[in-house]
């Protein structure tokens, strides 16, 4: 697709979202699901056309070519599932009975060169993924591909050496593995994708497609570790116990230092390891209370000082509770996506076919598990 191709893809996007918002205007009315849907498309769609007009002026190097390559491999792949028809013997592995199982790192051959194209793998997909989580941020990682129990060199209670008498038997010291049972969760995101985009980009629907499953899985990673509830058919999340029962019940809308001490205190000494994860997370409405409540009289600090409290880092989320402030050590929380990543394209049924989309649906299955729930303190807000 040429320079001038996306934009005036670009410009008919455009046209179409205005034709929306005067149709809403007039009708005075709010989206419907399937507009909502065709939006989302458009708004994908168009967001990596201007990402790869940004780059059209930039030389070509082996690393575009590489990129170029990829999403040529899985349009093919993506048009064999929709329509049938041919298929290069490089892609054809992809396919399995109308789905594409997403490799951990799969190359498939071009025939045209010496370098192994991956369409898309998991480590695509959970990469962006890292970055878009808070626990990323810190140094908390996401473990994917696992097969049976959890895969992390971690010890969930702490081990501590004794004074003995000369020649006195040492007793051995538990190490508590129990908690190190997984039960994987089904995690499913439907995409829509412009047909338009399918049937005239080249290369163009492997970026939208790995956009948003990145994002949808974000979204969703976010809210499960976060919410101060335990989501239906999820596991807990790592601050749900310590919510129930706050550390801390704070006289006002925001804590006052000794209060913050305190909701940090009540982590720590519970003898959990200090390894650089350690953060604190709240809402943007209680950052913002936070950066104008004064530490004490005269000395001119805020409790929040350069993204601060006390020397650890403070990150927002919209999906921490506005009345909650939360400190934890996150290598003590582990996420973990098992198996494969499975999927299917849907163009053909009646109910996607009159939007003129075609739908990628992704099945995975994910799980979380808080090693020690102690690990984690909540100070809550008694104040509107």
């Amino acid at each position: 697709m040429t320079k001038r191709e996306m934009m005036k893809r670009v410009r008919e996007i455009n046209a179409r979202f205005k034709e929306m918002a005067d149709t809403l205007e007039a009708e005075k009315r709010q989206m419907t699901q399937d507009e909502i849907d065709e939006k989302n498309a458009l708004t994908a769609e168009k967001a990596v056309l201007e990402l790869r007009m940004a780059q059209a002026d930039q030389p070509r190097t082996e690393q575009t070519v590489q990129r170029e390559n990829r999403g040529r491999v899985f349009d093919e792949a993506v048009r064999f599932m929709r329509n049938g028809g041919p298929i290069s013997e490089e892609t054809r592995s992809l396919v399995n009975a109308g789905g594409m199982d997403i490799p951990l790192t799969r190359d498939v051959q071009d025939s045209t060169t010496i370098t192994p194209i991956i369409p898309l793998t998991i480590g695509d997909v959970i990469e962006p993924l890292e970055k878009g989580l808070i626990l990323g941020r810190v140094g908390c990682k996401v473990q994917y591909g696992i097969e049976g129990a959890w895969q992390f060199p971690v010890v969930a209670g702490g081990v501590e050496a004794t004074l003995e008498d000369e020649n006195v038997e040492l007793t051995d010291t538990k190490v508590d593995l129990t908690k190190l049972t997984p039960t994987p969760k089904r995690v499913g995101i439907s995409i829509p994708v412009s047909n338009h985009a399918i049937d005239q980009s080249s290369g163009l629907v492997l970026d939208i497609v790995q956009r948003q499953l990145t994002m949808g899985l974000t979204r969703l990673l976010n809210k499960w570790m976060f919410n101060k509830t335990q989501l239906s058919k999820a596991s807990k999340g790592c601050f749900v116990d310590a919510y129930a029962t706050p550390a801390v019940t704070m006289a006002g809308a925001a804590p006052t230092w000794t209060e913050v001490l305190q909701i940090e205190a009540a982590a720590l000494e519970k003898g959990v390891v200090l390894d650089g994860t350690a953060c604190w997370v709240c809402s943007a409405s209680m950052m913002a209370k936070l950066k104008s409540t004064p530490k004490d009289t005269g000395s001119g600090l805020f409790i929040c000082e350069n993204g601060l409290i006390d020397g650890y880092p403070v990150f927002v989320t919209e999906y921490v509770d506005k009345d909650m402030l939360g400190f934890g050590v996150f290598s003590y929380e582990l996420v973990g996506q098992f198996g494969k990543m499975r999927m299917t394209v849907d163009s053909q049924s009646a109910a996607v076919a009159k939007k003129d989309l075609t739908y990628f649906i992704f099945n995975t299955h994910y799980d979380m598990l808080t090693l020690r729930s102690e690990a984690f303190a909540v100070g809550k807000a008694t104040l509107a």
